[in-house]
């Protein structure tokens, strides 16, 4: 066993070389996604061995059982017997062990200096070449004349570390570049009060709570949220292994109990009463009675049967009413678990909005495209860094097609993609295209604001997109129909050989003279 000094002495070594480590991997200049996840989580377990010898040196230097101590005063001894006590010790070890190899620490930490892009390009080069070539370039290797840039080079990155990864994200994720919520959107429609939206809407709005009525967040719904907050923290630990976890917990926990000390948490405001509030409110817990007025549960509360059954209550239960207690504690942990992955979807908004753009992207391709792309997926792309100059030129605007590169220009004239239109109705929203406009009219978007209108979202609103517009139009129907009895002349609709849609008085007009 070594001495405690020189434990100590290795402990600092192996700091130096595993902090070295990390810079070397920080340094390189990596272009795939695969290859800087992989040293992402290289860096990540190398800083936690720097994190355990670091606690290795904080308890040797404690010394609770005093031998550093003893071992530090034989050591400043003036006579010579410590030093061939020693000696004798390691002459013995060596003398039992003589054929133990001896391998220096050095070589354990050159793989953090290559770069694992190069040696696959020097792997391509090396077999592009003739068998004379591979031969001649062999032989130079086996008498030392290479520089060692032929030479196939451990690198950080292994087979091992690949299969691992590949294990760790689904199909959905791509290896981290977009979160995988479709099992969580399932149990989110399966919850009390949830409301019946798409994937794609879903991931707008998981992370609000504030319309999902209180009294529906029941035990379910919180195996929902412990579902959701699980997942995202454990998308941290796989796409995101240098990211500071803990440290956003405790900010976030700092937050949150200093609003919720306040009630101030979003959602959880004491004055946003509900209904169902409010029956709870006029619920006795100790003698377990609703009332329907306030009037009336006033006049219990100060009865002389309420107080002999609390004060029973206080002596049976030391002062404290369990099941408001524990209704209480459950509503904070509730309310904790909203606010923690509302913060969480505060840091992943990029990979998010990513994923969005992923799904309404893969929702035009057909199923032989998606199975393909997936299959494809394993051959890895080579992507830009940030600092790269060669971005894709387009210098017209036009939008991007599936394959992340500008759209032909004729395609761009054929659909009038010139042409803008908005919707104040649906936020002002900007749609390229008269296809895209007049289909939007028929969305669930521009239908659930139409709806918040108070308007129906007929085939008369169509092409409607001013709000005030809409109002004018909706208040002039119901006065029309407030008039009298609809007339079938000014109803009823005929629709012509190319689609065009006319009410019954202005079709026979039209087709009188001979126009349709």
């Amino acid at each position: 066993m070594d001495s405690i000094v020189e434990q100590q002495r290795q402990a600092h070594e192996d700091i130096e070389r595993l902090e070295q480590a990390v810079v070397d991997l920080m340094i390189q200049n990596l272009t795939k996604h695969r290859h800087r996840l992989i040293r992402e989580h290289k860096i990540s377990e190398l800083l936690d061995e720097i994190q355990g010898r670091s606690k290795l040196l904080g308890a040797l230097a404690e010394d609770e059982s005093g031998l550093r101590a003893k071992e530090a005063a034989a050591l400043a001894s003036r006579g010579f017997d410590e030093f061939y006590a020693r000696l004798g010790a390691v002459g013995d070890y060596h003398r039992r062990n003589p054929g133990v190899a001896v391998r220096l620490p050095e070589l354990d930490y050159v793989k953090y200096k290559n770069n694992p892009e190069d040696a696959e390009a020097a792997s391509r080069a090396r077999k592009a070449l003739g068998e004379e070539e591979q031969d001649a370039l062999a032989a130079h290797a086996d008498n030392g004349d290479s520089d060692g840039g032929d030479v196939a080079a451990e690198t950080f990155m292994s087979s091992a570390d690949e299969s691992r990864l590949e294990v760790a994200f689904s199909g959905e994720e791509r290896l981290g570049r977009y979160v995988d919520l479709n099992a969580q959107h399932e149990r989110y429609l399966n919850a009390p009060g949830a409301r019946r939206v798409t994937y794609l809407e879903y991931l707008a709005m998981f992370c609000e709570f504030g319309d999902h009525p209180r009294k529906a967040k029941d035990a379910r719904y919180s195996e929902y949220l412990g579902g959701l907050r699980e997942y995202l923290e454990g998308f941290f630990a796989r796409a995101m292994p240098l990211f500071d976890l803990p440290a956003t917990r405790r900010q976030a926990h700092d937050e949150f109990a200093a609003a919720w000390a306040k009630g101030q948490v979003p959602g959880w405001e004491p004055a946003a009463a509900t209904a169902g509030g409010d029956a709870e409110r006029l619920y006795c817990a100790p003698c377990k009675r609703q009332f329907e007025k306030d009037t009336t549960y006033q006049a219990h509360m100060g009865s002389r049967k309420h107080e002999k059954t609390v004060a029973r209550l206080q002596g049976e239960q030391g002062g404290a009413d369990p099941a408001r207690a524990q209704r209480a504690e459950r509503e904070r942990e509730i309310a904790w678990t909203e606010f923690l992955v509302r913060r969480y979807a505060q840091v992943l908004a990029s990979k998010i909005g990513d994923t969005r753009a992923n799904v309404q992207r893969r929702q035009a391709l057909t199923e032989a495209e998606r199975n393909q792309e997936l299959e494809e997926d394993e051959v890895e792309i080579a992507e830009a860094p940030e600092d790269r100059d060669d971005q894709i030129y387009n210098p017209l605007n036009l939008p991007m097609g599936w394959d992340g590169k500008p759209i032909p220009f004729w395609l761009y004239k054929l659909h009038g993609l010139g042409a803008t239109f908005d919707c104040e109705i649906c936020g002002n929203a900007v749609y390229r295209g008269r296809k895209a406009y007049e289909r939007h009219f028929q969305e669930a978007r521009h239908t659930t604001n139409m709806r918040r209108l108070g308007i129906p979202n007929t085939r008369q609103f169509h092409g409607v997109a001013s709000i005030d517009d809409a109002q004018a139009l909706w208040a002039r129907v119901q006065k029309e129909k407030r008039g009298g009895p609809a007339s079938a002349d000014t109803f009823e609709e005929y629709e012509d050989s190319e689609g065009n849609v006319f009410n019954k008085k202005t079709y026979l007009d039209l087709k009188r003279q001979g126009l349709i």
